[in-house]
């Protein structure tokens, strides 16, 4: 009992001092003595603010490791960290996301804590063979791959390299066949009995211009999500998982009571060819990135809420986007096919909403459409939001 109330004074002091050590770390400024509240908003509004640092996030992942650990009573077993290496083409560019961003790959993965505490636990616990779990998992992992059951054939996958006990991890780059600068990312994998597992990733990595996607066109990983290291900009895929989530208001709330999101947001609304339409755009902070975002939404004019189901391919109307801080772009997309286009830049220097400016193009579908969305405008955001029109296609700048 003695023991169990320790760890949990002990886990409740860590927790504390993460959070408060992630408050005080995200919230260090360049300027200490403000002489009044309004300084220290204008101040802010032109020079911005410092970015959680890596440091400053590993060690918040330690302190709420060490207090998984006394939680489960494993606190005075000895922790390893497992062997992670990469070779030189993936060490130039976490050295150069790292210089640009402040965001540094390399510590992060040097210093995460061990995956296999977990795994020993239960591997000890209940005497597991682990090469015997491990074919087994592979077996009905070949199983669902041969009933076209992908999501279950990744599972089986992940969980027979999991419960070997992972000890070393190498990534590295193979040349793509055929193609010029372009390399695919891949694994070796080593277990504790042994055995290397070979894993190719999908993740590609164009050395020239600095995209990193995902083979098969659904973001890097399945997220839905692609990165580009030259702009260190993140950004979403058509493909995106989040499509068949639609959007609602309730999304929007969850963001704002988190510690990672903060932006303003605007909701843009008509009606056309019989459906309600919602074109929603946001800018602002997001985790350690300037961004902005901009959504095609719609829906059957009977249905009340605030959900919309997000853009169907023929819905899907050609975009583009810049966003400023004062007279500095920090980003562009070029125009695209798209129902959700976004753009994440990563930063060590973060601006307040109110200070970027968000300029971007969308083209209608028809003369019909094009009036609603301009009426809708100069009815709830006369000014707030400024636009110009050019055929179809209107250039709007809030």
């Amino acid at each position: 009992m003695i023991k169990k109330f320790t760890a949990i004074i002990l886990t409740v002091a860590i927790l504390v001092t993460t959070c408060t050590s992630l408050i005080v770390g995200a919230s260090e400024k360049k300027i200490t003595q403000p002489e009044n509240l309004t300084e220290y908003s204008e101040f802010l509004e032109q020079e911005g603010y410092p970015a959680l640092t890596t440091a400053q996030m590993m060690s918040a992942i330690k302190k709420l490791n060490n207090a998984y650990r006394f939680l489960t009573g494993r606190g005075d077993v000895p922790q390893e960290h497992f062997n992670f290496t990469v070779d030189e083409i993936l060490n130039d560019i976490c050295v150069s996301i790292a210089k640009d961003t402040g965001l540094d790959l390399l510590m992060m993965t040097s210093n995460l804590p061990e995956s296999n505490q977990f795994t020993e636990f239960i591997v000890e616990t209940f005497d597991i063979d682990t090469t015997a779990l491990r074919n087994e998992f592979m077996s009905r992992r070949e199983e669902a791959v041969a009933q076209g059951k992908s999501l279950e054939s990744k599972i089986y996958y992940f969980l027979a390299v999991y419960f070997s006990v992972i000890v070393e991890c190498r990534a590295y780059c193979i040349p793509e066949e055929g193609e010029k600068n372009v390399y695919e990312v891949a694994l070796d994998i080593t277990m504790r009995d042994g055995t290397v597992q070979k894993v190719t990733t999908g993740i590609m990595v164009n050395t020239a211009t600095g995209e990193v996607y995902d083979r098969y066109g659904n973001g890097l990983v399945g997220t839905g999500y692609n990165f580009n290291i030259q702009e260190a900009l993140v950004y979403t895929t058509v493909t995106a998982w989040t499509r068949s989530f639609g959007f609602c208001l309730f999304y929007d709330i969850f963001s704002y009571v988190t510690p990672f999101f903060f932006y303003d947001t605007r909701r843009i609304k008509f009606e056309y060819d019989g459906l309600e339409w919602m074109i929603q755009i946001w800018k602002g902070n997001y985790l350690v990135s300037n961004g902005a975002e901009i959504g095609i939404y719609s829906r059957e004019s009977y249905r009340a809420g605030s959900f919309y189901d997000c853009a169907t391919d023929e819905q899907m109307m050609k975009m583009s986007m810049e966003l400023y801080h004062g007279d500095d772009l920090l980003f562009s997309r070029p125009e695209t096919l798209h129902w959700w286009m976004t753009g994440f830049r990563i930063s060590d220097t973060l601006y307040p909403a109110s200070s970027m400016t968000l300029r971007f193009t969308i083209e209608m579908q028809s003369e019909e459409m094009l009036k609603a969305f301009c009426n809708a405008i100069d009815k709830h955001y006369k000014k707030d939001i400024f636009y110009t029109v050019d055929g179809l296609t209107v250039s709007v700048t809030w």
